[in-house]
């Protein structure tokens, strides 16, 4: 049977309910299918980031709240998190985890429930950066929420957002679209037999712009001094994109 992703209109609440319903494997999963090499593009966009240590952040899509606890270590007592997803279970995830490394003192975390990517209930010039993995293909309305991230962050603040891109390489792109549709869903049908949510993570690749037409996305959104960083050729890119200031 064929794979339909939903009507723009059930988006939102397809993936909420989606994610709540694989949270718990969601981390293993992101294990198997890139061979825990997401793990290092994480650490990569951390750093990259390039946080003061008093710096204030949001962490958007948060999910398990990975990227957040990398965040933390380069936060002094001074500094701030925010997680947000619209995701339940993944929030409870995240909540343990973050526990786990305030319990040896960094700075402190919040934990929101955001429903609504386009509409942040944050006031405007609020973080220093705002780190993103694998939200923003996920949102309704790509320019509405960049320009939300845009509104939220401080003049000189920077965006960081990890996700899939496409390979260039006209020899590599069937064996990168053979795996990412063939093999990815097959490893998230062991893990939860029936969970359709794994055949939506290809195909929500699909409309998705590639990495330079994304660049021009930010660009057009007000974003300056957009760097394209790419893994594994171009299948999974980190976007660093400043606010002008």
């Amino acid at each position: 049977m064929t794979y339909r992703l939903p009507q723009p209109e059930d988006k939102a609440r397809y993936v909420r309910g989606k994610f709540d319903e694989i949270a718990r494997q969601y981390d293993l999963f992101n294990d198997l299918i890139t061979q825990r090499q997401h793990r290092h593009w994480k650490r990569v966009l951390v750093e990259r980031v390039n946080m003061p240590p008093d710096a204030r952040g949001l962490d958007l899509c948060c999910g398990t709240a990975d990227i957040a606890a990398r965040c933390l270590a380069k936060l002094s007592a001074a500094g701030r998190i925010v997680a947000a997803d619209f995701s339940q279970n993944m929030l409870a995830l995240a909540r343990r985890r973050l526990a786990r490394h305030q319990a040896n003192g960094p700075p402190p975390v919040t934990l929101t429930l955001c429903g609504d990517a386009m509409r942040l209930p944050f006031r405007n010039d609020s973080f220093h950066f705002v780190t993103i993995g694998y939200g923003l293909r996920n949102v309704t309305d790509l320019s509405a929420c960049l320009g939300e991230l845009w509104r939220v962050l401080r003049p000189g603040g920077v965006l960081a957002s990890l996700d899939v891109g496409k390979v260039g390489n006209r020899w590599l792109r069937p064996l990168s679209e053979f795996y990412l549709f063939r093999v990815v869903p097959l490893i998230g049908r062991m893990l939860q037999s029936g969970q359709d949510m794994f055949e939506y993570l290809p195909h929500s690749t699909v409309d998705f712009p590639d990495q330079a037409a994304l660049r021009g996305i930010m660009e057009d959104s007000g974003f300056s001094r957009v760097e394209v960083i790419e893994f594994l050729f171009g299948a999974s890119v980190i976007h660093l994109a400043h606010k002008p200031g």
